[in-house]
């Protein structure tokens, strides 16, 4: 069952942690996605792992859609939020 769209404050949040990873990648520094999560989630509202992954796959998409690098582990998912254009952009 969802729990309703993602806030400003989550998706803030959650794209910092990709730019994070994203930032590793291009510079060619080892990193574990899944070692992110664990400090991620008590920060969001009841979001699963699932659901970050995916929301992670949705950033992908966003930046390959605005022609930008994106982490290759995460496989563009254009099922997204319009909001989520625009916290990207921020």
């Amino acid at each position: 069952m969802s729990i309703g769209a993602w806030t400003v404050q989550e998706n803030d949040l959650i794209i910092a942690d990709y730019f994070a990873t994203l930032a590793d990648d291009v510079c060619g520094r080892p990193y574990n996605k899944a070692e992110h999560r664990p400090g991620l989630l008590p920060l969001l509202n009841d979001r699963s792992e699932g659901a970050v992954e995916f929301k992670h796959q949705n950033i992908s998409a966003v930046l390959k859609g605005l022609y930008e690098d994106w982490i290759p582990g995460h496989k563009p998912a254009f099922n997204f939020q319009m909001t989520l254009v625009d916290a990207v952009a921020r």
